[in-house]
């Protein structure tokens, strides 16, 4: 068993990209507290903080194999402060969608969801992530850059070293291939 501790970020990366558990949870181990810190800073929630970690780092296994890393902590922290936006932007936005129902009087429209209800929109969910799944990996990427991470097209061009009008197109694929797939009134307003 390797002594993960010795090895350099850079190695842990390579050892990483050829799907090496041990090196990931190496990198688990030693940046967790510090992301979960920047992350519990700016959203005050132990929950959120956690969710936001958990998730950029689902994402450095998930993109292992395609990563172009230089420095991991740098990236690392990075990753969380753009999903830690992306949080307070929907926090944001679902105060000011209660605000507006209650300046307009449409507070008794609001309802909470029936269990009924929450297993339709978990079903809802599933089917969505496993049609993101059947995407091309690099227009997946680009529609969770956009719509998940709220990355600007020129942000996720920058990243992912592409033209804007390529990120465009993988947006427009994307979105195209799930209104196909989940048609009816009101499924455009998920993408």
């Amino acid at each position: 068993m390797k002594d993960w501790q010795k090895y350099s970020d850079a190695a842990l990366l390579d050892y990483i990209a050829l799907d090496d558990a041990g090196a990931f949870q190496e990198v688990f181990r030693r940046y967790w507290e510090k992301l979960y810190g920047v992350a519990y800073n700016r959203l005050k929630s132990s929950q959120a903080a956690e969710d936001v970690v958990q998730e950029v780092l689902s994402l450095l296994w998930i993109r292992r194999k395609e990563s172009a890393i230089q420095h991991l902590g740098k990236y690392l922290t990075t990753a969380v402060k753009y999903c830690v936006f992306y949080e307070i932007r929907k926090i944001q936005q679902r105060s000011a969608q209660e605000q507006n129902y209650a300046q307009m009087g449409a507070g008794a429209l609001v309802r909470q969801l029936t269990p009924a209800d929450e297993l339709l929109f978990k079903a809802f969910v599933q089917e969505l992530e496993l049609e993101k799944g059947k995407l091309p990996e690099k227009c997946r990427l680009v529609f969770h850059y956009s719509r998940e991470l709220g990355l600007s097209n020129k942000e996720i061009a920058e990243k992912l070293k592409l033209s804007p009008k390529t990120v465009e197109a993988h947006i427009s694929r994307a979105i195209r291939q799930l209104r196909t797939t989940f048609k009816g009134p009101g499924a455009f307003i998920f993408f």
